[in-house]
């Protein structure tokens, strides 16, 4: 094998011709029409007794032709591992020629590039801290009552306000006739909900049940009814009922809805701050872990390999398509997206991959057994069978590699802090978990 290196004076394409003997493919070709030989069949004779030249004759030229692109794929990496070159992404193959003799082709393709990893002493970074209190925990009591509370009637004084429902009837006009679709009767609104045109629930404030009243709105410019868009108009209203929100006692019945067997309160407040203290501290991990990534990141100056970029870039574009059809989108409505609307993210995510993966191997960085069934246990014990989750990470390879990952990446991040200029910055919990939802 003959091989030629164009190196460029900048940037990371190369360029590779290389000429290796045509008996390479000759000898695949034999070797595949013997194998095909023993299946193909032919007027006139048993399967497996065709003659080898009528199979040569009808099928040669077509293996040769598939079984080319296999033996060049070959020679190719064999020639850049010959030159201890790191090839990134996927070569582009021409000038392919076929002899008697030998066989000849150009490819380019990019190769990793050299990069030189900073001091982490020089990076400065902020690491979140926080915790769980008691006024979190009854809080998170406060959002589970409210998420099973009743509206219920008030009496005939009261005044209805903002974050209340009001049960109403109500006929839009618009130039004193009505219009269609502005009426309804009975329809429950709680009051800026958002639900009806800007004015229209700001009316209702301050009304008691059986009063009537006509308010006056404008319709927005982008309202989807062509003949109202704009117009201002006028609503009859009438309230049948104004109900605030009542929140369940916190008795034995509701605690042991959540699954507290004995229905004691103090366990349902254990149970919520256990959970509380687990998802705090993953995000806080997550969040940490990414910040040192995101420094990591700006101070070292890299070359990136485009093809890479754009390898990355699709994939976003087909999670991205995938998503968006999970949730109901049609495919029609996404036909002109393209891999470019994801390039700016794919170039970050790929240049962070490269330093990280050098600072993965300068340091000899493992995920150690121990830390994996660490981390498979906490993940199983929000389950109601642990063991079953377990088992099912021993049966996914896949799944175990992902935890190894995450590992390896948490190990780099935890380096990266111990050496960094880190200012820990405190912060409350719903600032911490609602901001990273």
């Amino acid at each position: 094998m003959q091989v030629s290196v164009k190196k460029p004076e900048q940037g990371l394409e190369h360029s590779i011709t290389v000429t290796f003997p045509s008996t390479d493919l000759d000898s695949k070709v034999e070797k595949r029409l013997a194998e095909m030989r023993r299946t193909v069949k032919m007027d006139g004779f048993r399967p497996g007794k065709v003659p080898m030249n009528m199979v040569k004759k009808r099928y040669s030229a077509q293996v040769r032709q598939e079984l080319l692109g296999e033996v060049i794929h070959y020679a190719f990496f064999d020639a850049v591992e010959k030159e201890s070159l790191q090839v990134a992404g996927y070569p582009e193959f021409d000038d392919v020629k076929v002899n008697d003799a030998d066989i000849t082709f150009n490819a380019r393709f990019e190769v990793y590039p050299e990069i030189k990893l900073p001091e982490f002493s020089g990076i400065k970074l902020e690491k979140i801290t926080s915790e769980v209190t008691d006024a979190d925990v009854e809080k998170m009591v406060t959002r589970l009552r409210e998420q099973r509370a009743a509206w219920k009637p008030a009496g005939a004084t009261k005044k209805a306000n903002k974050d209340e429902q009001v049960i109403i009837d109500f006929v839009g006009k618009l130039d004193g006739v009505e219009f269609d679709g502005g009426k309804a009767e009975n329809v429950p609104l709680v009051l800026g909900s958002g639900r009806m045109i800007p004015g229209f629930e700001d009316g209702i404030i301050g009304m008691k049940k059986g009063e009537t009243k006509t308010i006056e709105v404008t319709f927005p410019e982008d309202y989807h009814a062509e003949n109202l868009k704009g117009k201002l108009v006028t609503f009859d209203i009438t309230v049948h009922s104004v109900q605030t929100k009542q929140l369940p006692e916190l008795d034995e019945e509701f605690i042991k809805s959540f699954g507290i067997d004995d229905g004691k309160e103090e366990t349902l407040r254990k149970e919520i701050r256990e959970n509380m203290e687990r998802e705090l501290k993953r995000t806080i991990e997550s969040r940490n872990r990414q910040a040192a990534f995101d420094a990591l990141e700006q101070i070292v100056d890299v070359q990136i390999p485009k093809s890479l970029v754009a390898q990355e870039a699709q994939t976003m574009l087909e999670q991205y398509v995938q998503r968006m059809e999970q949730q109901g989108m049609p495919k029609g409505q996404m036909k002109g997206l393209t891999a470019d609307l994801f390039s700016a993210e794919a170039e970050k995510r790929v240049k962070l991959g490269l330093v990280i993966g050098d600072v993965i191997r300068a340091n000899n960085i493992k995920a150690a057994q121990a830390d994996v069934d660490a981390f498979i246990a906490d993940q199983a014990s929000t389950y109601e069978d642990p063991e079953e989750i377990k088992q099912w990470y021993a049966q996914h390879p896949d799944r175990l590699a992902e935890v190894h990952s995450i590992l390896v990446e948490t190990a780099v991040a935890n380096k990266i802090m111990a050496e960094a200029k880190v200012k820990e910055v405190k912060k409350a919990f719903d600032e911490v978990v609602s901001s990273a939802a």
